[in-house]
């Protein structure tokens, strides 16, 4: 959502109920990169405990908060070496990647729709799911606001219910979801995703599209339908 570069640089890894919360990587202070390119879903990059080695961290290969900190401090140069393909994210960010396709194939939302949804996820928070806000009031795995009409804080952070409304299908809210953009299907997606997000980097999105799409060929036919 719409940020500062001073806002972002600023952005503290919180830890609250045990559970983690990081600082959004749509909002990195670095330039945005160029474009990934193609790589195929069997492909991967170095992984997570390669970064955490790198940065002197534990070398779980899960995000804790030290790893979430230095993951959001990274330029987009690193990050391309570390996600590569669905097996660098973590076991819980690929959990909540899962379920934004399924919410996609619940709502018969065509994979096109399904590839800009996880490019935004992947650039708003890397699958994060944020249950207390970093930049403003943001939340949840697409960084949704309370305050400017997405749903409460518990719906926000509840990740099938922010996936239906990044497709515009939840019940609730007042911003124009993915469907509500007049001819997003032949739209470029990352002008899509920004169309929907309204960020204040709108060029960042653009990067994580053969990610994005990496992703949806390796998980999505093992994914059920979440209605």
């Amino acid at each position: 959502m719409k940020k500062s570069r001073a806002t972002a640089a600023a952005a503290a890894v919180l830890v609250a109920a045990g559970t983690l919360l990081v600082a959004p990587g749509a909002a990195s202070a670095s330039s945005p990169g160029p474009a990934a390119g193609p790589a195929s879903a069997k492909d991967s990059g170095h992984g997570l405990k390669w970064f955490q080695a790198q940065h002197g961290l534990r070398t779980t290969g899960s995000v804790d908060a030290a790893t979430a900190k230095a993951l959001q401090e990274a330029p987009d140069s690193e990050l391309h070496k570390v996600f590569v393909s669905p097996a660098d994210l973590g076991p819980e960010e690929l959990a909540n990647a899962r379920t934004v396709i399924g919410v996609g194939k619940g709502a018969q939302i065509p994979e096109q729709g399904q590839v800009i949804a996880l490019m935004t996820a992947m650039q708003e928070s890397k699958f994060v799911n944020y249950t207390t806000p970093v930049d403003h009031d943001s939340l949840g795995v697409f960084q949704q606001r309370p305050s400017t009409g997405w749903g409460t804080p518990e719906q926000i952070t509840d990740v099938p219910t922010s996936s239906k409304s990044f497709y515009g299908v939840a019940p609730f809210g007042s911003n124009p979801g993915l469907i509500q953009i007049q001819g997003w299907e032949t739209m470029p997606p990352g002008e899509v995703c920004q169309a929907v997000q309204r960020s204040a980097f709108p060029d960042r999105y653009a990067q994580w599209e053969q990610f994005a799409r990496d992703l949806l060929t390796q998980e999505g036919p093992t994914v059920p339908p979440i209605p």
